[in-house]
């Protein structure tokens, strides 16, 4: 897969969900429009867990790339509903 640069990167190596999503949500409400979030994870529930908390955020994924023993998913934060 492709590499993207991202402004900000968050390790979640080692937490479980939902601790990541937490985690990763309050990163992404300090960041600006466009933005990228690199997540660094090896609770691979997130897989499952992340794309539905996203929706609806306008935050979206735009890379997810799978290793032996983590995931790497870099997210770009959008404009929720309410315009944050």
């Amino acid at each position: 897969m492709g590499e993207t640069v991202s402004e900000k990167a968050l390790d979640l190596r080692g937490w479980s969900c939902p601790w990541c999503i937490l985690k990763a949500k309050s990163r992404l409400r300090t960041m600006k429009p466009g933005q990228t979030l690199e997540l660094l994870c090896t609770d691979l529930s997130i897989q499952k867990n992340l794309p539905p908390v996203l929706k609806g955020t306008g935050d979206r994924i735009v890379q997810w790339e799978q290793h032996a023993d983590y995931v790497n998913v870099v997210i770009r934060r959008g404009c929720d509903k309410t315009g944050s």
